[in-house]
Parts: C-alpha cells; sequence; structure tokens
C-alpha cells in the first residue's frame, strides 16, 4: 500500500506531540502499529467508512492510545481516504477522543474540507508519501497519486 499524507495530517500529529504533558506522544507509534497490523484488503473494506463513493473511501479508524494505556473506544481517531482500486491510501487527519486536545467527532463540512485539501494537494502534487514502518517518516513530498 502506498501511504501519502496531507497538510492537515500532518499539522494534527504535530499539534499531539509537542505537548507530552497531555498524554499524545504515542500517536505516531501508535497510528504506526494499527496500520501495519492491517492487511491492506482490511484497510480498504473496513466497516468504519464515513463515505463511500465508486472508486474510493473516506475511513474513520479508531485506535488505542498507548500513551494514557486507553482502548479504541478512547483512543485516537484517524481519517483518512482509500482508493478501491489501487494502492494508495491517504491521512488526512488525526484527534484524540480523550484529554485536553479531545474532539467528540468531526462535522461533516470538515470531512468535506479534508477531501477539497487532499484533491487540491494531490492535483498541486504537494502530498507527502510516507513510510508507515519508520515512524511516519516522509519519503518524499511533492508527490501525488497515480
Amino acid at each position: 500500500m502506498n501511504v501519502y499524507s496531507t497538510t492537515s495530517f500532518r499539522t494534527s500529529v504535530l499539534e499531539l506531540t509537542k505537548k507530552s504533558k497531555y498524554g499524545y506522544t504515542s500517536v505516531i507509534s501508535d497510528i504506526c502499529k494499527a496500520l501495519n497490523a492491517m492487511p491492506d484488503s482490511v484497510m480498504r473494506d473496513t466497516n468504519d467508512r464515513i463515505k463511500q463513493y465508486d472508486d474510493f473511501r473516506i475511513v474513520k479508524l479508531r485506535i488505542p492510545n498507548s500513551g494514557q494505556k486507553l482502548s479504541k473506544s478512547d483512543g485516537f481517531r484517524l481519517i483518512y481516504w482509500v482508493s478501491t482500486k489501487k494502492d494508495n491510501l491517504v491521512l488526512l487527519k488525526v484527534y484524540p477522543k480523550r484529554g485536553a486536545l479531545s474532539r467528540i467527532d468531526l462535522e461533516n463540512k470538515e470531512y468535506l474540507e479534508l477531501l477539497k485539501e487532499f484533491l487540491s494537494e494531490n492535483q498541486q502534487q504537494k502530498l507527502h508519501k510516507t513510510d508507515i514502518k519508520n515512524s511516519l517518516t516522509d519519503i518524499s513530498d511533492n508527490a501525488f497519486l497515480e
């Protein structure tokens, strides 16, 4: 699976990791662990879909927060776009369900904004190809989906 990230995703990760007192510093390792444990087919066909279109889905994945020892239901929410026909996944946003920076959910307009940002960044070749096996390291910037 080719994994990419948007500016919103990278900003949300940075925001969560910059203040260790909130207990979100495990977000990078928790995301990597969750994604690496999932077969590509499960990433595509999970029942945690928010929106489904002909050739892509937007998914909200529940991820435990090991930094606060919280279960999936109380941990992080990872929003991603995944192609149903190609091996492409784009990380759109991550947010915690509990704690100082918590959110219950995103509003519909926020999902649309994330999708618009992804489409714009893809068109402008501003996505970052991301290595989920190596702590979300950028493999390259100025990438786009083929």
